[in-house]
């Protein structure tokens, strides 16, 4: 049924045509995609009729090459032309073949050196770490060597870091604690999300330099760069601080962490207008829970689910993700509230809305115009 759904798809488009000159162009590739489909047809029988399975089993490098091509087809052209494997399937391995370029174990396992720590002792140094949070990484290793486990403390740091574990500077943490709860109202934290797009050359790592007003949950995009730069970072500073509409002019404060994208002129910039760096002790990413926790949720409600190949796709996805984010969706946080909602008639209709072809749905009430 799909298959006769995109035929007359074609078809109509066909006869919007009529007599224009590249009609045979395309009656020619409509042939052409006919002619393949139907090979594929019965290459596919052939092979159920002589093993049983209807299914080709795939490496890793067929399914990259399907997925690549997979690439510039939304779900509903997929679901047309591919009935063997579901979209989703298709999209699962594009996300492994990004996950795969930054997974060095298969390299590394071929790479001669030291020996593998012992699982054993990597159970016992997660053991001991997340049974006392405040112990350091030289402790733990000393303490290690008392139990018969020379471990250095470069290893232990290694470990720890793999397991997401960070020794806790219990003075520090209370300190940044009070520090939030007093400034609030005027307080801004910012982080980089970065995402992966599929160029002609390969995957290219992209980085989007995000913004978060900490008492209102609203969240903004202050730029977009495959090279992220000093002079890309100085420019986002003065978009931040222009006298007009710059977002930080009312902010005594902005977090962030350690990035060396950071150092220089955005730090100077920012502490021009009048607005307090506050950088955040190394290897303590809870403290700006804020932006890592907006970073996760828009990479797993909206980034994690397209295939983009270009800054420009990413940027327009990100707009429209920020505009249903910060006026169209409830907030746990906020007890179920949005943080700037659009006006809505109470009397009205509830209306759908929708945003990226469909992918993102909000509702809203909406008085019908009298006719």
């Amino acid at each position: 049924m799909q298959q006769k759904e995109l035929y007359g798809e074609i078809s109509a488009f066909m006869g919007r045509l009529r007599d224009d000159p590249s009609r045979e162009s395309i009656t020619n590739m409509q042939g052409a995609i006919d002619y393949l489909l139907e090979k594929l047809h019965i290459v596919t029988e052939k092979l159920q009729e002589a093993t049983g399975k209807k299914e080709i089993a795939l490496d890793d490098k067929d399914r990259r090459r399907l997925a690549s091509r997979a690439r510039i087809l939304n779900a509903h052209l997929l679901e047309m032309v591919e009935d063997t494997w579901m979209p989703d399937t298709l999209m699962d391995w594009y996300r492994r073949l990004i996950a795969d370029k930054y997974d060095g174990s298969a390299n590394n396992a071929r790479k001669t050196g030291r020996p593998r720590t012992p699982q054993e002792v990597v159970d016992l140094i997660l053991k001991i770490a997340r049974e006392n949070t405040s112990w350091g990484y030289d402790r733990i290793s000393d303490y290690l060597l008392y139990l018969g486990h020379k471990v250095s403390i470069r290893t232990v740091r290694r470990i720890m870091t793999e397991h997401g574990i960070y020794p806790t500077d219990w003075t520090r943490t209370h300190d940044w604690q009070g520090f939030f709860d007093a400034h609030k109202d005027v307080l801004a934290a910012t982080d980089f999300l970065t995402h992966e797009i599929l160029t002609p050359e390969g995957l290219q790592r992209v980085h989007v330099l995000m913004f978060e007003d900490i008492t209102t949950r609203e969240v903004w995009c202050g730029g977009v760069s495959a090279e992220p730069n000093g002079d890309w970072m100085a420019q986002i500073a003065r978009n931040e601080t222009d006298a007009f509409d710059g977002r930080l002019n009312k902010m005594k404060y902005l977090i962030h962490d350690n990035d060396p994208l950071f150092k220089g002129r955005f730090d100077q910039f920012i502490e021009g207008a009048g607005c307090r760096i506050k950088r955040l002790p190394p290897r303590s990413p809870e403290l700006n829970g804020y932006m890592e926790s907006f970073i996760k949720t828009i990479k797993n409600e909206c980034l994690n689910h397209f295939i983009l190949t270009s800054v420009g796709q990413l940027r327009y996805v990100i707009d429209e993700y920020l505009e249903y984010y910060n006026h169209e969706r409830p907030h746990s946080g906020l007890g179920g509230a949005m943080i700037k909602p659009w006006p809505q008639d109470e009397d009205g209709e509830v209306v759908t809305f929708t945003r990226l072809g469909g992918f993102l749905k909000s509702y809203r009430r909406v008085r019908k115009k009298a006719a």
